[in-house]
């Protein structure tokens, strides 16, 4: 499938933390936050799980996404990180999986050197089933902005468009907007599916 130096750096890495496809891969959760992620591919990818529990310790944020997935293009290799949360939160949001797509970039640096290829774009995924940020159900959410002083509305404001928007804030190096998609998982059974396309 790949050039016999990139399978022969592939092999130096564990072989259940690697699957290799061009066709589909499956991200998965297990617990209360269960989940199934089914990717359709359209070029050959390399998909890096459990990162959270398989990352070097010498980097000082410990945090880290769930999956990254190398793409293949013609022309270019692209990283896409994925983080799966049952319920998104703007708290969560802030503090937790911004710090877990900025740990994942960090291994992305590692791992390419490992693997061999230059990264020419990072793209970020939240895969989730419950939107806490734009759930207007919430009548005190509702109302929260009504009653915070003009500073407070404004942060309020920027963290829910960040969500919101196709960009997100997240300074890493030189770098300060990556893209960003989200993937809304079925409610009810924490199933989907994600056509990655260029």
């Amino acid at each position: 499938m790949f050039r016999a130096e990139l399978q022969e750096r592939i092999q130096l890495m564990e072989p259940e933390l690697v699957k290799v496809s061009d066709q589909s891969l499956h991200l998965t959760e297990k617990g209360e936050g269960e989940a199934d992620l089914e990717i359709q591919l359209v070029n050959k990818c390399i998909l890096i799980q459990k990162l959270e529990n398989s990352k070097p310790e010498y980097f000082l944020n410990k945090k880290c996404a769930d999956y990254v997935l190398f793409e293949n293009t013609d022309t270019s290799w692209k990283a896409h990180i994925f983080e799966m949360k049952k319920t998104i939160s703007t708290n969560k949001w802030e503090t937790e999986i911004k710090k877990q797509f900025h740990g994942a970039i960090q291994n992305i640096l590692a791992l390419s050197g490992i693997l061999g290829i230059e990264i020419t774009d990072i793209i970020l995924h939240t895969v989730y089933r419950n939107d806490k940020i734009n759930d207007m159900a919430n009548l005190a959410k509702k109302h929260f902005c009504l009653h915070c002083k003009n500073e407070n509305r404004s942060n309020y404001n920027t963290e829910k468009s960040d969500w919101n928007d196709v960009e997100i804030s997240l300074k890493f190096l030189d770098r300060k907007k990556f893209k960003h998609n989200k993937i809304k998982l079925d409610l009810e059974t924490g199933t989907g599916k994600y056509n990655l396309q260029n």
